[in-house]
């Protein structure tokens, strides 16, 4: 019953456990009461009624961060509090079960969701409101469900990061297999992109069309945008590459492209538009590869100014100062934009040309 706590007072006999009336109890004697229960104990209440929320919230339990996970058939929450403890929530997709709560150990809950109940995303809001979080740190996808999981992730509050982790596949898959997964997790990130500030993608994309979505999320206003391993195994000749209109329509601070991804005189236009004031001004941070080496074109027109490479630099990166120290670093050149704004760029030799631009503060 919402409201009431279940206590056994006597031997574990179905005729000798009553219904206590935990919130009638005076406020100077509920809040003892709470305080004295276990983490586990508390998040569990909080989640029975608004009325219990409230008065746990009053506990003032701060966490540090808050990740979420797909994995498999299941949702994963970890809370990390300040004080150390770590709460896991597992919350896993069962059409047959009803949802209820299984206590497997301390600092741990593990309860079933199936359609028609409350929706996990509820169970996660009231935890982030009762551990006073205002966003999920890390909202990490680990493995693509069979399940149609967009109930699950709908309606998440603030998220900092998604991760689309590099998912291998265990056994061979169908064109028609591998194009079913691909869809459910571009609806996983249509669904949870806009209340996110940054997107992580490592998942090697095996249908060629969907690659074009990565295009689509280099004009939202993200803070940070990182792609790695974005065509697959059963592309391996794939010729995906981006272009100088992909660069400049971007509206992202910081944007990492780790597989080769340009060619050179795309580059060098990029770089030309920047100083030019024609391009995103919001960007602090560009990684891109080329298979082209040739410094000539890269420089052209830029009138590049070399640096020592044992100077030491400070930049800005999303808002913090950072000391950047690469050990491939082959060279450094700075260039000047119309308005007197200076940026680096750093080449390194990693599978061809290896690209830092950041700008100097």
């Amino acid at each position: 019953m919402a409201g009431f706590l279940l206590i056994c007072i006597s031997p574990p006999s179905t005729e000798m456990r009553t219904a206590f009336p935990l919130l009638r109890l005076p406020y100077l004697v509920l809040m003892p009461v709470l305080e004295q229960m276990e983490i586990t104990e508390r998040v569990s209440l909080s989640i029975l009624s608004k009325r219990v929320r409230i008065y746990v919230k009053l506990l003032k339990m701060t966490c540090e961060h808050i990740n979420v996970i797909l994995k498999d058939d299941r949702i994963e929450m970890k809370v990390f509090f300040e004080n150390g403890e770590e709460l896991r929530v597992l919350q896993y997709i069962d059409e047959t079960q009803r949802s209820n709560f299984i206590y497997r150990h301390e600092h741990e809950m593990v309860f079933s969701w199936c359609p028609g109940s409350r929706l996990p995303v509820d169970y996660a809001v009231s935890i982030m409101d009762v551990t006073h979080c205002k966003s999920i740190n890390q909202f990490i996808i680990a493995e693509i469900f069979e399940h149609d999981c967009i109930p699950i992730v709908t309606k998440l509050p603030k998220i900092d990061e998604v991760v689309v982790e590099h998912i291998w596949h265990p056994k061979f898959l169908t064109y028609e297999a591998l194009r079913h997964k691909e869809r459910i997790l571009l609806r996983v990130l249509k669904t949870v992109l806009p209340v996110s500030s940054a997107v992580q993608v490592n998942y090697p994309f095996q249908i060629l069309q969907n690659l074009n979505y990565l295009r689509e999320i280099f004009k939202e206003i993200f803070d940070a945008v990182s792609l790695k391993n974005y065509w697959g195994r059963t592309m391996p000749n794939c010729d995906m590459r981006f272009s100088l209109n992909d660069l400049r329509m971007t509206n992202v601070k910081s944007i990492e492209f780790l597989n080769p991804a340009f060619e050179v005189e795309d580059l060098n236009g990029y770089f030309k538009l920047w100083m030019k004031k024609k391009c995103n001004d919001r960007l602090e941070y560009l990684e891109v590869r080329s298979l082209n080496t040739s410094m000539d074109l890269l420089l052209k027109g830029l009138n590049a100014v070399p640096v020592p490479i044992e100077t030491k630099r400070e930049f800005r990166f999303l808002g913090n100062v950072k000391q950047f120290s690469f050990e491939e670093t082959t060279a450094e050149f700075d260039i000047t934009r119309a308005d007197g704004r200076q940026a680096t760029i750093r080449i390194g030799t990693w599978n061809g040309l290896f690209l830092r631009l950041a700008r100097i503060y």
